[in-house]
């Protein structure tokens, strides 16, 4: 519960300190795990769903794509303007929810998600990014396992990132459930390792030959 709570005043009131906290949790990693999704974009319209403080999306406008940020934090997004206007950039950005995408059908060729938290688990977002999805588009989540046996350092990892079991199984089963083809891989090397997980959208089956002629009749 006091994780819970903390975790809300980092995108409420104490939104200010986001950055640093995450700098100080993952040891100075934290950038640099988040941005290994940048090796998984497809295509070049992108939407980073929980854009958070805008770091993200400034690297994604500095490889020459186009992106739009959604963020529920009102707090966020303030950060993220500041920021932005700092830099001199310019991204389009939304107040909502991964449940309910305020985008048309087939909008975007590849969605990003870093650090995701509890919609991750839902079956209707799920079923948003695929609907939002074009055909060959491409979900790409980032997270973050601890691959070692070590107690000492499995509990600090715990207390810097808390077990949720429920929270997991919601995941797995929205996973399971969900339109796209799913998989996982591990990423880098030593104990603390980026997970990504991929949800690709079917491309579009072609059209079948003589079609385009059959229609002019």
């Amino acid at each position: 519960m006091l994780y819970t709570f903390l975790y809300r005043q980092l995108y409420t009131h104490f939104a200010w300190a986001y950055d640093a906290v995450s700098w100080l949790v993952s040891l100075g990693r934290w950038d640099g795990w988040r941005r290994v999704a940048l090796d998984f974009v497809v295509g070049a319209d992108v939407l980073e769903v929980g854009s958070g403080t805008g770091e993200l999306l400034t690297a994604l406008v500095g490889r020459g794509l186009t992106v739009t940020g959604l963020e529920a934090s009102a707090a966020m997004h303030a950060i993220t303007a500041r920021k932005l206007t700092e830099r001199g950039l310019s991204v389009p950005r939304v107040q909502g929810f991964a449940q309910q995408l305020p985008f048309a059908d087939r909008s975007f060729d590849t969605l990003l998600i870093t650090f995701p938290g509890g919609f991750i688990g839902s079956a209707a977002a799920h079923d948003e990014f695929a609907r939002v999805l074009r055909p060959g588009g491409r979900l790409v989540i980032v997270d973050v396992a601890l691959i070692t046996d070590n107690p000492l350092l499995r509990l600090l990892f715990s207390l810097a990132f808390p077990p949720k079991p429920q929270a997991m199984t919601r995941l797995h089963k929205a996973l399971n459930d969900s339109p796209l083809a799913i998989s996982r891989q591990f990423v880098g090397q030593g104990m603390a390792r980026v997970v990504i997980t991929l949800g690709e959208k079917k491309p579009s089956p072609p059209y079948p030959s003589g079609w385009l002629n059959r229609c002019k009749m």
